[in-house]
């Protein structure tokens, strides 16, 4: 079907067009359905749409961050320009093995680096960019592989089976 023939709505949370009849937006998890009721408490209507995991959720279980809905289990994540960070390593080539990786899964994974010269810092791995998250005091030089955030969970399945770390990556929540 031609693209001028697929119907699509404007969001009006954050105005994006969302393509087809979505029960959400894709880009800030904002409910389109009426009546639509939390995974966890079905006596609760949900206040949005895990842009995550897909699934709706009630004030209990979800919040806003930086303006999309997220559920407590997903709201630590690094998540910019509606692309989440699911690995980050500072060698280049493990990153586009990575990414490589997923797209063969059909995945759309984009690479994000902020590379600095060693010489204008002294380090082949610091850079003024600082990454979001925990932070130990060191400034990273991480190369990013970010996917859309209705990806991330197969991105994350595919990376535990590669014996990658992001098994092992820590999510913080707020208030930790």
């Amino acid at each position: 079907m031609p693209k001028s023939q697929i119907e699509s709505r404007i969001c009006s949370s954050c105005q994006a067009k969302a393509i087809g009849d979505p029960e959400f937006c894709p880009h800030c998890g904002n409910s389109f359905a009426d009546g639509l009721r939390c995974v966890k408490h079905k006596s609760s209507d949900a206040i949005g749409v895990c842009v995550v995991c897909c699934l709706p959720y009630c004030s209990r279980c979800a919040s806003r961050v930086n303006k999309r809905y997220l559920c407590h289990k997903h709201e630590g994540y690094e998540i910019y320009e509606g692309m989440a960070r699911v690995y980050g390593i500072s060698d280049e080539a493990a990153a586009r093995y990575v990414t490589d990786c997923l797209v063969k899964k059909g995945l759309h994974p984009f690479l994000y680096s902020r590379k600095a010269s060693p010489i204008s810092i002294g380090g082949s791995d610091y850079t003024l960019f600082e990454a979001s998250g925990e932070f130990d005091g060191h400034i990273i030089n991480e190369i990013k592989v970010m996917v859309p955030c209705g990806e991330v969970l197969a991105a994350e399945e595919l990376l535990q089976k590669l014996d990658t770390k992001v098994g092992k990556r820590p999510v913080t929540k707020k208030g930790e």
